[in-house]
């Protein structure tokens, strides 16, 4: 359980941060730049949505790996 609760946790931050951000490489760094044609439109909220059910799901399961 407690590998599901990282699994779910990290995923649910993939999916927010996927479509605002991109990785871009410039003379072998690694950079975090805001996307110029991001939208902010309703598959956008349910993504939104869905990231943060995955980390509050995450966590549960986390805490009932700890007290179990």
């Amino acid at each position: 359980m407690l590998i599901f609760g990282i699994l779910f946790i990290l995923i649910g931050i993939y999916v927010i941060i996927s479509d605002k951000y991109e990785i871009v490489n410039d003379n072998n760094y690694r950079e975090i730049v805001k996307k110029q044609d991001f939208q902010n439109d309703r598959l956008y909220k349910y993504k939104i949505a869905i990231g943060i059910l995955s980390i509050v799901l995450g966590s549960f399961s986390i805490l009932n790996y700890i007290l179990y």
